[in-house]
């Protein structure tokens, strides 16, 4: 039997704990994250060469997304800040203060996790963080955000990795489409229930929501609708990318699935993004982005956390280059959980994979493939058990986002939270709606 696998697993744990212990001593998560890298892939035996274009061709992929929308959610957020727009926008919310941040948040993760990029579609909704939350809970409100993001992106149908395991499983859409959105949404609703139960020091402004440059001459007649606007029609771009690539082309096949599909390309969403802002705020918004100073301390805001991202996507190219995930997951394949529930099988194989290597859709790809030949020797084979093990994949492709995944470092920087904190708060976020959905499924396994 090779051990190698397993022996690289332990070496990402070590790697792990490095982080943490580095981000405690005050170290940059970019630094760290490039010299643990550097010494993981090293340790699992890649030659020079492998590990540098690995580590390359994950740090630039992320430079284009999600980095794109991270830049441009830079630029919304500080012509917001800067023409007064955010202030305008956060007026407005407070007439359904009612609702309570926590639920506007939970519904618009739930809505965005749609989207074909869990992390774009985050950064996109950070200009309005500060407008929902108010000055106090910001830091509740993304950690809530991003929670609901990650539930729906991994169990409404109209994301792509529901959309990836169904279509590999032969599972009918409207199966999964019944019974994954209510699922959805009670991780959504138990994700907000773990950020309010934790303890958070609230920051007063977060990163994405600071001021880059003092403009108090601008700070009046900022159009709120923009701002609104700005992280919409984006985000519904990325939504209507992931509608694209649906495997029965509901939007048209050939030429037009290409154009439905490049309109949600990160470089349209910028464009998009910006151009609306600049537009609903022409006089301020063309004085701003025509000073120099003001662009440079935009793009200083937003250098950190791009960077650190990127450096995410090399270490995570590195932990996919070794294929640890996917012999470990080949090997669960044979285990006799089959006998306690076949649905925890197909689970268990995709947060495995998931939190080794770190992509969401590889790990739904590469696990509904494992699952597809055992689909009837684990008791999945009729219509609702296809379905429910569509959706198990699909919940442990979410389980547990950590750091060789993008998303975590970005969640934890808008949040304003430590790495260590991050893993208390989003990583362990990830893990108990996890567990939620392997028990919520599984008792349907037992009903239906």
């Amino acid at each position: 039997m090779n051990i190698m696998p397993c022996i690289h697993a332990l070496l990402l744990f070590a790697s792990v704990i490095i982080l943490i212990v580095a981000a405690r001593r005050h170290v940059h998560p970019f630094l760290a994250l490039v010299v643990v890298a550097t010494a993981f892939g090293l340790a699992c035996g890649l030659s020079i060469g492998q590990l540098a274009k690995s580590f390359g061709a994950g740090f630039s992929e992320k430079i284009y997304s999600p980095g794109l929308a991270i830049i441009a959610a830079g630029f919304v957020a500080g012509l917001a800040e800067s023409t007064g727009a955010s202030d305008r926008l956060t007026a407005i919310i407070d007439r359904w203060r009612w609702l309570g941040p926590s639920r506007i948040a939970t519904l618009l993760g739930l809505i965005a996790g749609i989207g074909a990029s869990p992390a774009s579609a985050f950064a996109l909704l950070t200009p309005l963080v500060r407008p929902i939350a108010g000055e106090k809970a910001q830091a509740r409100v993304a950690a809530t955000l991003a929670l609901a993001i990650s539930a729906s992106h991994g169990l409404v149908l109209l994301a792509p990795v529901p959309i990836a395991a169904a279509a590999i499983l032969g599972a009918e859409w409207h199966r999964v489409a019944l019974f994954g959105l209510p699922l959805a949404v009670l991780l959504a609703a138990a994700g907000a229930a773990y950020v309010r139960w934790l303890p958070f020091a609230e920051a007063a402004s977060l990163p994405l929501a600071n001021e880059p440059f003092p403009a108090a001459e601008l700070r009046s007649g900022g159009s709120p609708l923009a701002l609104f606007l700005a992280a919409a029609i984006p985000l519904l771009l990325l939504m209507e990318q992931s509608l694209g690539e649906f495997p029965s082309e509901p939007l048209g096949g050939g030429p037009a699935r290409e154009l439905v599909i490049g309109i949600g390309r990160p470089l349209l969403i910028f464009i998009a993004a910006v151009g609306i802002m600049v537009i609903g705020n022409t006089r301020q918004g063309l004085k701003l982005l025509g000073d120099s100073t003001w662009t440079a301390r935009v793009l200083a805001n937003v250098a950190s956390i791009l960077l650190v991202v990127c450096a995410a996507g090399g270490l995570q190219a590195l932990c996919q280059e070794t294929g640890m995930a996917e012999l470990i997951g080949e090997r669960l394949t044979g285990w006799p959980i089959g006998a306690l529930g076949g649905v925890l099988v197909p689970f268990l194989i995709a947060a495995v994979m998931k939190t080794l290597q770190g992509s969401s859709l590889v790990a739904a790809i590469a696990a509904a493939g494992m699952v597809q030949p055992i689909l009837a020797p684990l008791g999945l084979g009729d219509i609702n058990a296809t379905a429910l093990a569509a959706l198990a994949i699909g919940a442990g492709a979410m389980t547990v986002s950590h750091v060789n995944d993008e998303y975590f470092w970005l969640v934890t920087d808008r949040a304003g939270l430590s790495p260590p904190r991050g893993l208390t708060a989003f990583s362990g976020g990830t893990l108990l709606q996890g567990l939620i959905a392997a028990a919520a499924l599984f008792l349907l396994s037992l009903l239906v």
